[in-house]
């Protein structure tokens, strides 16, 4: 499905022909987020990724290069995480070539003007602010908080407003000098397009960057005996509810049965917590979970919304449930829930985006690209016992933390839950 090539300066392409396809999406990623980011520098990934929008050097305005993704009708964004920055154009697979020629022009040779740097800044900072209004955001956010306290890993990828104000243009271009090398970066495209073509044309616009080392991340470190509670007082008409356990790498061997066990949990509306809180109790409109993987941690959360009278109910039985399933799954569960993960990937599968957005992630974080037949074959190996085995390993009561967000006083609601 895909194809792998490495030019002499160490940059990666990865393509995937898929010639069925009127469209093709061209991604960058970058080994950038706030993982490689002291305390100071809080928000440097994300403030990069604003400024290369800002004007390059064969398109010198945003507005050069919107034009020229949209003359075409394609799209075009990008995206800071906490390991990885992606940019990327989706535009019919005949204007390829041409969101290549931007998206490279943007990643190697930004202009990183000083006067459009500071109108970004009021950008991010609304952006920022934002985020207070968004009491679901603010619940994930501490959460993370609370399960990697006092570290990049749990901190907030935009940084804060005051480590926002604070980044000067010098911090900003010395960060992308040190980041944005051939080693540490990932061209990905796919759609209906040939491969040995796109080679060459990343070949003539970043073959010649020079190589250098990139910038390290900082590693997870233990909780320590901090809190495992944590509310955040704040009046709305809801309360936002988070439990998150620590549970394993992007690499790990449990990976994929920590994901089934997610599916299983709280992805959709047969999923048992949703059965559970929502159409037997009443006590939610939405509930779900989702695991996060990383080079060297992870986590599988929950998130719940519901009255703020119902907060410590809600949790009670969202941990109850949890502590349930573990014991009571089934055969039938099992197999659910290994359809439901295959069925998802091979729907993103038609999708230009999701392909390049799968092959140039696990290019630039594993170093390989596992194909969907080879996923397949890791969750259809998984049996009863794995996930038994797993959830009874990872999500048991004395691993988890708590972040709530509502009209609370304090967090004498939770006491005792955990």
């Amino acid at each position: 499905m895909h194809t792998i090539s490495t030019l002499a300066n160490g940059l990666t392409i990865v393509t995937a022909e898929l010639p069925h396809t009127h469209s093709a999406t061209v991604s960058i990623y970058v080994g950038a987020g706030s993982r490689y980011e002291t305390d100071e520098e809080a928000g440097l990934s994300h403030f990069l990724e604003h400024m290369l929008f800002k004007g390059a050097s064969r398109r010198k305005t945003a507005r050069e290069i919107s034009e020229a993704i949209e003359t075409f009708g394609g799209t075009h964004n990008a995206a800071t995480d906490r390991e990885v920055t992606v940019y990327y154009a989706k535009v019919p697979h005949t204007a390829t070539f041409e969101a290549l020629d931007i998206l490279c022009d943007m990643v190697r040779d930004p202009v990183m003007d000083g006067r459009e740097l500071e109108k970004e800044r009021h950008v991010i900072l609304e952006e920022l602010a934002g985020i207070e209004d968004s009491p679901e955001e603010i619940a994930g956010i501490l959460v993370d908080e609370t399960l990697w306290p006092q570290q990049p890993l749990g901190r907030n990828i935009g940084g804060t407003p005051a480590s926002v104000r604070a980044i000067s243009r010098d911090a900003v271009t010395r960060y992308f000098a040190g980041q944005h090398v051939p080693s540490n970066m990932v061209v990905s495209v796919a759609g209906n397009i040939e491969s040995g073509a796109v080679v060459e044309a990343v070949d003539r616009w970043l073959g010649d960057m020079p190589g250098r080392e990139p910038g390290s991340w900082y590693p997870a470190v233990g909780r320590n005996g901090q809190p495992r509670i944590a509310v955040r007082d704040k009046h709305t008409e809801q309360a936002h509810l988070c439990i998150s356990y620590p549970t394993v790498s992007l690499s790990h061997p449990d990976r994929f049965a920590v994901d089934l066990l997610s599916a299983l949990l709280g992805e959709g509306m047969s999923s048992r917590l949703f059965l559970e809180l929502r159409e037997e109790r009443a006590l939610v409109y939405d509930i779900h979970t989702y695991p996060s993987e990383y080079r060297d941690a992870g986590a599988l959360t929950v998130y719940a919304g519901c009255e703020p009278e119902d907060a410590r109910l809600t949790t009670e039985i969202a941990l109850t449930e949890i502590e349930k399933a573990l014991n009571t799954l089934t055969e039938a569960e099992l197999e659910k829930a290994k359809h439901m993960a295959l069925g998802r990937i091979q729907l993103r599968m038609e999708d230009t985006r999701a392909v390049a957005g799968w092959q140039g992630s696990q290019q630039l974080l594993l170093g390989r690209v596992l194909t969907v037949e080879e996923v397949a074959e890791q969750l259809n190996s998984i049996t009863l016992d794995d996930l038994r085995r797993v959830g009874n390993e990872y999500l048991a009561p004395s691993r988890a933390v708590i972040a709530a967000v509502g009209p609370f006083d304090g967090g004498a609601a939770f006491d005792g839950l955990i």
